[in-house]
């Protein structure tokens, strides 16, 4: 076993957090022999896990624990080891951690972990507190994790520097799934301990457990690129609440991703509670949640919903090859839950195929004749004595039919009854994913043995069932190079700052043009008579709308007029319009009623991006106008996208059949639409110093390749303090 003293790191060696997790020295501040209180429990678990490194308690009240010598400070077992101790374990009371820190960092310990909790989630004085600790990091170079952390565990050290009750004892060293082994990092100690034991359990091998609670100094996206740095560590599971540095971890993630590493993330917080009121359909439908999921999308993370899904995932990424799409052959000994399972993968939105006659046929030589062979199949108890059901799933795997394999069967069992050698070729070929979900309890000789045979066992068929189909997620493209801003243009810069908060839709269109964009043929009438003269010039039919930065959704208060055809039809419009906004808002911030050519049907998108407080723009599509809202047919990309994120963006779209010709309908010509997605998310990225909100919506795509038109605009200037009203703060 690799052990602290001699691991050289690999790539991680150099990296600033890797004498936290490989130390050669450990000291427990207020060190306890009392094993009820959670310091007594850290000096316990270091020395019963098996720590090769120095061991050092520290609290004046004793001259020994645990069979070892016991220090008065800091500064003393630092003089008894002769150099820095690598890593300080602080639980103590709240008010005096601060003191602790200050004593550590004068003794030139290298990382401390607060395990202390009462600091910024009480807030208040508490929170002050927490900003003392980033201060003294900052000021010291001291490095600190934490506070209100469980500590961490090093399974390849035997360092368990936690009080987790999961390493009260030190794990089995029974074998496991693969050689892959997975780090986790949580931002809540009672989750990220919780997967590491269901992960034993299930098989898996660890390397790391890192909880890093409030993060005043060391965050996740550190140790994430930690992780994607570190040779021990294939596969990386996340408990997100919040990322502090989405940018360090987005280059982290990305590097994962060519190395051939994967994260596995659960993220709460994604309820509508977490949105706010604001001025745009786009900013109201883009929530903080949402701009988490675009950027694990853009990562390529694979995101979980339960720890059951996650530790799915986790099994087959650490045993085999990701799918390479959502068809799933269902593989069992019971019909009733080969059924089950096969509802289960189409619910959740993959494929169970017919297989093909002839694989059928290959099938049926190894099932009896009541067997089923077309999928799910059926091989019946029989098979799985005679070890059919092993050749069947020889046959699955050779095939061009289907993308993974699941096989659905009881495991409460006496005696194994699959051929181990031959389940370890299965395995070891990596040609498809091969999962076994067990309907029952399974027993210990069942996992012990699959486990041997480095095949995963799960007692969760939806959580299964989802993570094979996530796991087929494609590789991340269509994306725009993330390059610095421009300068603004000069004219953009004019229109944005002489405006008000809210852009009406005449002056977007004017910085669309400045883009080359041009739009339906318009002019601003400040009156009756120059609104007569407006529609002589651009003919009719027309339509006409109140432009006020108070007013940016004009059909709820009755200020649009469509389909108007002649001069005595603009005058009433003109009053009526007039009147609409002046019942609704002040009718000095009237800028005029906007006379346009009306635009021909078709089908209605939504167009924005918001500003992202942590993330940037987010760039949105969806179906349905002023109608959005409530059917919700959205799809999210980080900012900027090229034409071929554009595209998947449209066509990941629930109502995406629409645009391909429908029931009789002519296809739609999705490429303009898509290069304008791409420019609306450039601007967005070019302009996110200047802009918060940025909407395109309803922009009608005509059929017979006639294009599209932007029926309506607006853009919400950023404030020049403090974060928009959307905004919210987790």
């Amino acid at each position: 076993m690799t052990n602290s003293l001699s691991d050289p790191g690999g790539g991680a060696s150099d990296h600033p957090l890797h004498p936290l997790l490989w130390p050669q020295s450990v000291a427990v501040i207020g060190a306890s022999p009392d094993l009820t209180k959670i310091r007594g429990r850290l000096l316990a678990f270091l020395v019963n896990n098996g720590f090769g490194g120095a061991i050092l308690p520290i609290n004046p009240s004793h001259r020994e624990i645990q069979g070892l010598p016991c220090f008065a400070h800091i500064g003393a077992a630092t003089a008894h080891l002769g150099k820095p101790v690598d890593v300080a374990l602080v639980a103590i009371p709240a008010a005096t951690v601060l003191a602790a820190l200050e004593d550590c960092a004068a003794a030139g310990v290298r990382h401390a972990v607060v395990i202390s909790s009462g600091f910024a989630e009480e807030g208040g004085d508490a929170g002050r507190a927490q900003e003392a600790i980033s201060e003294l990091a900052s000021r010291t170079g001291m490095r600190i994790s934490g506070p209100n952390a469980e500590g961490y565990y090093n399974a390849m050290a035997n360092l368990a520097a936690t009080f987790s009750p999961t390493l009260a004892d030190p794990p089995d060293r029974s074998p496991r799934l693969s050689d892959r082994r997975v780090g986790i990092v949580a931002q809540s100690g009672g989750v990220g301990y919780a997967l590491f034991q269901q992960g034993r359990r299930a098989g898996l091998d660890f390397s790391y457990v890192v909880t890093s609670g409030n993060e005043a100094d060391v965050d996740m996206a550190e140790l994430v690129e930690y992780m994607v740095a570190d040779p021990h560590t294939r596969v990386i599971f996340l408990y997100i609440e919040t990322l502090r540095d989405p940018d360090r971890f987005m280059a982290s993630a990305l590097k994962g991703r060519q190395l051939g590493k994967h994260i596995v993330a659960i993220k709460i917080g994604q309820s509508a509670a977490g949105q706010r009121a604001a001025a745009s359909h786009t900013a109201a439908l883009a929530g903080w949640s949402q701009a988490y999921g675009a950027l694990f999308e853009r990562c390529g993370v694979f995101q979980a919903l339960d720890l059951e899904e996650a530790l799915a995932m986790c099994c087959l990424l650490v045993t085999g090859p990701l799918p390479a799409g959502k068809r799933v052959a269902v593989v069992s000994a019971s019909g009733g839950a080969a059924a089950w399972a096969g509802d289960t993968v189409e619910r959740l939105g993959g494929a169970v195929p017919v297989l093909s006659e002839g694989l059928q046929q290959a099938i049926r030589a190894h099932i009896p004749s009541y067997g089923a062979a077309a999928n799910p199949i059926d091989v019946t108890a029989q098979a799985l004595r005679t070890g059919g059901m092993l050749r069947i799933v020889d046959l699955l795997c050779d095939c061009d039919e289907v993308d993974a394999v699941l096989l659905v069967t009881s495991l409460t069992i006496k005696h194994f009854l699959f051929d181990k050698s031959h389940l370890r070729k299965i395995i070891e070929s990596a040609r498809k994913p091969f999962i076994f979900y067990s309907f029952s309890i399974p027993t210990e000789l069942a996992i012990s043995t699959l486990t041997a045979a480095g095949v995963a066992a799960t007692t969760n068929l939806p959580g299964t069932c989802s993570a094979l189909l996530k796991l087929a997620a494609p590789a991340p493209a269509g994306y725009g190079e993330r390059s610095p801003s421009r300068p603004v243009d000069e004219l953009v810069s004019s229109v944005i700052s002489n405006g008000d908060d809210l852009l009406c839709e005449y002056e977007v269109k004017r910085i669309l043009a400045r883009q080359g964009l041009a739009g339906p043929r318009e002019i601003l009438a400040t009156s009756e008579a120059s609104a007569v003269e407006a529609a002589d010039a651009i003919g009719y039919p027309l339509a006409m709308k109140v432009q006020s930065p108070l007013l940016p959704h004009k059909t709820e208060i009755g200020g649009v007029r469509l389909d108007v055809r002649s001069a005595a039809e603009v005058r009433a419009a003109y009053r009526d319009l007039v009147a609409a906004a002046s019942a609704h808002s002040d009718p000095t911030r009237l800028r005029g009623i906007l006379v346009q050519t009306m635009g021909k049907k078709g089908h209605e998108l939504i167009i924005g991006a918001v500003r992202d407080p942590a993330m940037g723009p987010l760039v949105l599509v969806g179906f349905g106008g002023v109608a959005v809202e409530l059917y919700r047919d959205v799809c999210y990309r980080l900012a900027p996208v090229d034409r071929e994120g554009a595209l998947a963006m449209l066509e990941g779209l629930q109502s995406a059949p629409l645009f391909k010709g429908f029931r009789g309908q002519p296809a739609l010509d999705l490429v303009p639409i898509a290069d304008l997605i791409a420019l609306v998310s450039r601007i967005a990225w070019e302009l996110q110093e200047e802009i918060d909100e940025f909407e395109l919506n309803p922009v009608i795509v005509h059929a017979d390749n006639a294009g599209y038109t932007v029926a309506d605009a607006l853009m919400r200037r950023r404030p020049q303090a403090g974060p928009a009203p959307w905004e919210d703060t987790p």
